[in-house]
């Protein structure tokens, strides 16, 4: 599954050719988490036209259905419980990593918050950096 902090960047020249192939392959999936989160960041209509077309009809989707909200507010308590303030990741970052868990995927990423909820919760997904941290 694909995070946003990955598909804001996939026009990076160190990304996009990779990313292309990837998704060629069928490799990368989305969910209605990482379009929400990605078409916040159009700047205007016609760009929230294009973001959309291409999540809806560019990769393959699956559910986020009751059991992964349930999953992904599970997941925010047992942070809550491990530190004070490990709780506070981005809410759809939980979304993320509780689809990936229900539906068997790892979250390629560029974003530290996904090694957190993998090595802190009882979800089970590949917390994958797409690149080195700090390096795009």
């Amino acid at each position: 599954m694909i995070d946003n902090s990955v598909y804001a960047r996939a026009g990076h020249p160190l990304l996009g050719e990779a990313l292309a192939a990837a998704g060629q392959r069928e490799q990368l999936v989305a969910c209605g988490a990482l379009a929400i989160e990605a078409l916040f960041l159009a700047r205007n209509a016609r760009e929230l036209e294009t973001l959309h077309g291409r999540l809806t009809r560019g990769m393959p989707w699956v559910e986020t259905d009751e059991s992964v909200w349930r999953l992904a507010l599970r997941t925010q308590v047992e942070l809550g419980k491990v530190s004070e303030r490990l709780h506070r990741r981005p809410p759809i970052d939980y979304l993320i990593a509780a689809t990936a868990h229900r539906h068997g995927l790892g979250v390629l990423h560029y974003d530290r918050d996904y090694d957190l909820i993998a090595e802190h919760s009882s979800l089970e997904f590949e917390s994958r950096w797409v690149a080195e941290p700090g390096s795009l």
